[in-house]
């Protein structure tokens, strides 16, 4: 009886592992879930700015939270997220002991998912965005020694945070550095030359040759020891 509860526990334990998903297997899950209810527990002003394509917005700090879950169907999935993990993974918890069988976090929450360039919707169209041809590129690398390539797009949550860093970064080293803003919507052909397929990357180039690559938010001090140590050379 008590290996029986053991294997019992073991198995509830695996299953709640399961159910929490990292972005590609989330996807695919929701995918194959027709039935699946998508939801996003952030605040109406965070959705507003972006969120997961079919998402209904329901607020984990709203007070009301828990009865506002009786709109959704026990029976049927649920797939939830926020924006990092930490609200989802409550709300979820909560889901399960109001009786949700089937609730599947995603891992990294909306933050993750930006990065890995996964459809969204409710973002504001960047009307500023241009594209910029390879030779164009190349013209620049050519014509600074060291530059930085920045891969990002406008519903990207890290990349927005980031954007005053790097601004920061061109006006602080001037001359030295030059800094190329690549909006990954409209320049899908300088994504797949340079190989990128989560935003926002960073490249550091010297002499036009790939010298590091940064992936994710990063901080200002973490940038400028990079780019330190490449002036220096």
């Amino acid at each position: 009886m008590k290996l029986s509860l053991s294997l019992l526990l073991l198995f509830t334990a695996y299953i709640t592992r399961a159910q929490s998903l990292a972005t590609d297997a989330f996807e695919q899950q929701l995918k194959q879930t027709p039935t699946g209810q998508l939801i996003d527990v952030r605040t109406p002003g965070e959705f507003g700015g972006g969120h997961l394509v079919g998402a209904k917005n329901l607020d984990y700090r709203n007070p009301a939270f828990a009865e506002t879950l009786a709109q959704l169907d026990k029976a049927k999935p649920v797939f939830v997220y926020c924006l990092s993990g930490g609200r989802s993974g409550e709300a979820a918890k909560l889901m399960r002991a109001q009786g949700f069988a089937n609730v599947y976090e995603l891992e990294g929450g909306y933050l993750k998912w930006t990065t890995k360039l996964k459809a969204v919707e409710g973002v504001k169209a960047d009307q500023s965005a241009s594209s910029l041809t390879k030779e164009q590129l190349d013209k620049i690398l050519t014509g600074n020694d060291l530059v930085l390539l920045d891969f990002y797009a406008p519903w990207c949550a890290p990349c927005v945070k980031m954007m005053p860093t790097i601004d920061a970064l061109q006006q602080s080293y001037g001359s030295k550095l030059q800094v190329v803003k690549i909006n990954a919507d409209s320049n899908k052909d300088l994504l797949q030359a340079y190989q990128v397929d989560e935003i926002p990357t960073l490249l550091l180039m010297k002499k036009s040759q790939p010298k590091q690559r940064m992936i994710g938010l990063q901080t200002e001090a973490g940038l400028k020891e990079a780019i330190d140590g490449f002036l220096e050379k």
